[in-house]
């Protein structure tokens, strides 16, 4: 079930808001689970608890929006905005309303919104009772510590439970383009800035190990890519 957040601080709006939204549900035959907010923070506290929302709405506050587009668990970002703002160019939401909003353009933007969320290249976890979904672009690579997975991107580290060779078939089926060097690592071969026959160095500068009976693998599939 989709889980979709809607901001609005005005309270003469947020009655018409949950109006556009059953509408749009209605017509699109989509259950989702929304949940309407005035308050930045209690958003903040539910992705904490709960994991991320596929789609947020924001309506008009530019501040906030900044906030969410800057959380990766925030899937797409649909702004509502009573015109153009220069802070639409720094923010950059994933799809913009400008009023007067009627039932018909909310439903336009928010079934493009959803494709948007499903569409996109995220790679979705739990780590204890929270839902993560993180862009695959951003992931470093992926380290095996007993039963556990430590997930390591551009912007912090993530844990939770599974198997290294589980994320490698993962990996490849649904987004392709990991190799595995070491029987403890699946590197995302974008972030290596280097790679000899001994070892990858990634962009923040770790060195993985390259084991030797991976190192024919690896050697193969970057002999078009990078001079190892």
């Amino acid at each position: 079930m989709l889980k979709i957040a809607v901001y609005s601080e005005e309270k003469v709006m947020s009655p018409l808001l949950q109006e556009y939204m059953g509408i749009w549900q209605r017509d699109a035959g989509c259950v989702c689970a929304v949940r309407y907010y005035d308050n930045v923070h209690a958003i903040m506290v539910d992705m904490d608890l709960e994991g991320i929302y596929d789609v947020v709405v924001v309506y008009r506050s530019w501040d906030v929006a900044d906030v969410l587009k800057k959380d990766r668990r925030v899937g797409s970002l649909v702004m509502i905005a009573a015109g153009i703002n220069r802070r639409l160019y720094d923010i950059q939401p994933c799809y913009i309303l400008y009023e007067p909003v009627n039932a018909a353009n909310f439903k336009k933007v928010m079934t493009m919104a959803v494709e948007g969320s499903r569409d996109e290249r995220r790679f979705t976890f739990v780590s204890g009772r929270v839902r993560y979904s993180v862009d695959t672009r951003s992931i470093m690579y992926f380290e095996s510590e007993l039963r556990r997975i430590n997930l390591v991107t551009t912007e912090q580290k993530y844990v939770f439970y599974g198997s290294i060779g589980e994320m490698e078939k993962r990996m490849k089926v649904d987004y392709g383009g990991f190799i595995r060097p070491h029987e403890s690592y699946l590197v995302n071969p974008d972030h290596v800035s280097r790679c000899t026959a001994h070892e990858m160095i990634l962009t923040n500068g770790k060195s993985i190990h390259i084991s030797a009976t991976r190192r024919a693998d690896v050697k193969r599939y970057y002999s078009e890519l990078i001079n190892c």
